[in-house]
């Protein structure tokens, strides 16, 4: 991967970077990983079989899903990053009010819209065909649309199935500003930026392990394993990352050659990482990311944060982004990315409906996606100027106007989650 360089800022915030140059890049190449996930096992005739239809190649399909880890690891680093800054520093806090404003603006207007068009076209048996007698309860479409999908189930959220996602980013964006104020007090008698660091960082990793652990609690029911305290875990590498970050920004500034060894070594980690993880033993009920559990959890979560770690760290020192994920198509499908996880099961649905049960699942591959990928994009670019857009620009008024910080800190653009994307900053 070559680079794309940005100008450093010189005179500004010795402490962060100010905008992620990557961070829509890998909104972008996650969300097509997770778009290439679902059309896998949605182009399978045979669904049931979670891609061992594809033989030699289904571990492989089942483990792309690394692209909704992405987004989990980036938003825990843009969610924390203001917070534990005014921890490790002690700055200002973000004001409660604004956070909560910036969030719902962010996540509820586009999800409301296409969680109400999905239930409008599929009905509350989250399907299209004819017959059914299985349909969601009133309290299960209520969970919908507090996002607590996850927990409440039933089968009208199956064509808005990645929403459980955004409920779990949803959990985060609750449980962080509870865990900064439990920090500042629990590490007010640490007197140095680095012992409050060290004490965030140790305590993220602790937080990683036991949500690991307790994953295996109920380790096949998927309202647990979506579960805040089971799906914390994914989230806590960026969390540490953002802890990091004020102690490296000094010590990297105007430092390129130890920025890029630092960074391509966590390249090469997340390499190794995502290789292993793929390589692990391929259990339908386990590889996906919000199944995974034990090891295949661990690796997750460390080869994302690896990745976050080096994107950050190498424009720290150079003001630069690798091309893979910085140049153009990526920055502009990643901004528009949260329509477009929102709408591409629908798309896929429709196509799998049309389609029906015949064909070759080569046949199938292309149609879905000669016509399902531009469409989404299509749907999730209007999405993105008439509903996304007009929120995004009133919360950044507020925060022009000084009237208090958001979720992700000065100047760093939108989230698009997980993956999910999640991740909305």
């Amino acid at each position: 991967m070559d680079e794309v360089a940005e100008k450093p800022s010189r005179g500004g915030d010795d402490a962060q970077i100010r905008t992620l140059l990557a961070g829509n890049g890998v909104r972008g190449v996650g969300m097509l990983l997770v778009f290439f996930t679902h059309l896998a096992l949605l182009a399978d005739p045979a669904p049931d079989n979670n891609m061992r239809s594809y033989g030699w190649a289904a571990p492989v399909l089942g483990h792309i899903d690394l692209g909704l880890a992405a987004f989990f690891a980036l938003s825990g680093y843009l969610i924390a990053r203001p917070f534990t800054r005014a921890f490790v520093l002690r700055t200002p806090a973000p004001r409660l009010r604004s956070y909560v404003r910036n969030r719902v603006l962010r996540v509820v207007p586009a999800f409301y819209l296409f969680t109400a068009l999905v239930l409008a076209r599929f009905g509350l048996d989250g399907t299209l065909a004819s017959g059914s007698q299985n349909a969601s309860e009133p309290w299960q479409v209520l969970g919908q649309f507090l996002f607590v999908q996850g927990q409440t189930g039933g089968p009208a959220g199956v064509p808005i199935g990645p929403a459980w996602s955004i409920g779990a980013e949803v959990g985060f964006y609750v449980l962080i500003p509870i865990a900064a104020w439990l920090a500042a007090r629990t590490a007010s008698r640490l007197g140095s930026p680095q012992q409050r660091a060290l004490f965030g960082i140790v305590a993220a990793g602790v937080v990683m392990v036991v949500s690991i652990a307790l994953r295996a609690v109920d380790q096949y029911t998927f309202a647990w394993l979506t579960s805040p305290p089971a799906i914390m875990y994914v989230f806590m590498p960026g969390v540490a990352i953002a802890l990091a970050e004020p102690l490296l920004a000094g010590r990297l500034r105007d430092r390129p050659r130890l920025a890029r060894t630092l960074a391509w070594g966590a390249f090469a980690f997340a390499a190794v990482a995502a290789v292993a993880y793929a390589m692990t033993d391929y259990d339908p009920r386990q590889t996906p990311i919000h199944h995974a559990l034990g090891q295949r959890a661990l690796l997750a979560a460390l080869c994302t944060g690896a990745l976050i770690f080096g994107l950050i760290v190498l424009q720290l020192g150079t003001g630069s982004a690798p091309r893979l994920f910085a140049n153009r198509l990526m920055l502009w499908m990643g901004e528009r990315s949260y329509s477009f996880y929102l709408a591409h099961i629908w798309i896929l649905l429709e196509l799998d409906q049309l389609l029906g049960a015949g064909g070759s699942i080569a046949t199938r591959i292309a149609v879905m996606t000669v016509v399902a990928l531009p469409l989404t994009t299509l749907i999730a670019a209007l999405s993105y100027r008439y509903v996304e857009r007009p929120f995004l620009e009133r919360k950044r008024r507020v925060v022009a106007g000084g009237k208090g910080s958001g979720g992700s800190g000065s100047g760093l653009p939108p989230d698009a989650h997980s993956v999910g994307v999640p991740a909305r900053a």
